[in-house]
């Protein structure tokens, strides 16, 4: 399967606001023997991230060629799920996962009693998962039934 460029900047993106670019451009840089030596040192960590963020936020062919050499240090880097995320979207045992992950959060925020806005905020986000593995499925069962998938009961 063919990665998209868009797709890990995205993911980077929402990693590097979930743990910081520093412990990403850290994470990127065990992966990558060029930046393994220069991130030893705070400078030459930041001329890491920097190196990063400037391939995959840049707008020129130099900086969207530096990108796609550096996708496969990338995936080495990230997460399992969200390396799983992009090598496998749509992929009905990943979704289910996360749909299971959503589902735990919005009864955390029930049985925790979260205001009350940050719990409907996890039950639509919990919804949303479990309709993900509903178009996933339909999807596939209409690939395997040659395109004439018929939809029966909704919810």
């Amino acid at each position: 399967m063919k990665i998209n460029h868009r797709e890990v900047t995205q993911e980077l993106e929402e990693w590097a606001a979930e743990i910081g670019w520093k412990n990403v451009a850290a994470l990127i840089a065990e992966h990558h023997a060029d930046f393994r030596k220069s991130a030893r040192t705070v400078s030459g960590l930041h001329n890491v991230e920097q190196t990063i963020k400037r391939a995959f936020r840049g707008k020129t062919s130099y900086y969207q060629r530096k990108a796609i050499e550096l996708v496969p240090t990338i995936l080495q880097a990230l997460p399992a799920q969200r390396r799983y995320r992009l090598e496998s979207p749509g992929d009905p045992v990943l979704l289910a996962a996360l749909a299971a992950k959503e589902s735990i959060e919005a009864i955390n925020a029930v049985n925790l009693g979260a205001a009350p806005a940050a719990t409907l905020k996890e039950v639509d986000e919990a919804i949303s998962a479990f309709n993900a593995i509903r178009r996933a499925i339909e999807l596939l069962h209409c690939m395997e039934a040659g395109g004439s998938f018929q939809r029966g009961i909704t919810f």
